[in-house]
């Protein structure tokens, strides 16, 4: 099923880089119906649907988005599902983990796990004219960059970065989400409880699970990369305790063991995280 979902990567306007991380544009061939599990991320995203709106699963929730542009929080549920009905052409924006929260002056914590409409952070009339601008438009290529213009012009009223909250996502980066928050908040100088707290207002999320989850991602990288010989590998060059914690802490976060996610054609990660390798 997942070859008939193509996955587009497009460069971000370099003068967008300190907000966002990637752009990706999903297509269908023609209509299709189904269900795609959805892999945790610890980061926020605006998309705009061109053709179908899918319809988000969160747990025993369904919600069927009305509005064409959304905003979807982090994801740190394993029991998260997108269902397709239809011809799939979404624009998919992935913010820095802090780079919501500069441009849109709202913190990710009040969409952890939800999807809301773009008007819920911006003006009505001004969600009106993009969304009539973007259908409007021949060309992918014209719609983002109509979605550029608009992070453009919020970007000259960002808020200011916050100089160790920016040094903690690094240090987690560099340390591929094997660092404690007491080694995070003693190289900032600063307590453990006062960086949890302002990390959790831009990012979303704490410290701690922004981790579990860059690991989780170094993992997939390792396994679309091939860069290893065993299960036993993978466990080693991720700073897990041993095979078991690896497989347990796998299962939590995806819903897969190992071995059923390397098989399984019921996510799209191996797809969508093709650039990790450009990073590890």
């Amino acid at each position: 099923m997942n070859n008939m979902i193509t996955i587009d990567l497009i460069k971000p306007n370099p003068f967008l880089s300190k907000y966002i991380r990637k752009i990706s544009v999903f297509k269908s061939r023609k209509h299709i119906c189904y269900r795609q599990k959805l892999t945790p991320s610890a980061f926020t995203y605006l998309s705009y649907n061109h053709k179908q709106i899918p319809i988000s699963v969160f747990g025993k929730k369904k919600v069927h988005p009305k509005r064409r542009l959304q905003i979807a929080g982090p994801k740190i549920d394993e029991h998260i599902y997108v269902e397709y009905d239809g011809t799939l052409e979404q624009i998919l924006i992935e913010f820095t983990a802090s780079g919501f929260y500069y441009l849109f002056h709202v913190s990710p914590s009040k969409i952890i796990n939800s999807l809301c409409g773009l008007d819920d952070v911006l003006l009505l009339n001004i969600c009106d004219d993009l969304e009539a601008n973007l259908i409007r438009s021949n060309t992918v290529r014209r719609k983002i960059e109509l979605l550029e213009r608009l992070l453009l012009s919020r970007s000259r009223n960002a808020l200011p970065s916050c100089d160790y909250v920016e040094n903690t996502l690094k240090l987690i980066e560099d340390a591929r989400g094997n660092i404690t928050i007491k080694e995070l908040a003693d190289q900032n100088s600063i307590s453990e409880r006062q960086l949890d707290r302002r990390f959790r207002e831009i990012v979303g999320i704490s410290p701690k699970r922004y981790s579990k989850i860059i690991q989780l991602h170094f993992v997939i990288n390792l396994m679309y990369i091939k860069k290893y010989n065993s299960f036993q590998d993978i466990a080693y060059f991720a700073s897990y305790y041993d095979l078991a914690h690896f497989y347990h802490k796998f299962k939590e976060f995806t819903g897969f063991s190992p071995a059923e996610f390397i098989n399984s054609d019921k996510h799209l990660a191996f797809q969508y995280f093709t650039d990790l390798g450009k990073k590890f």
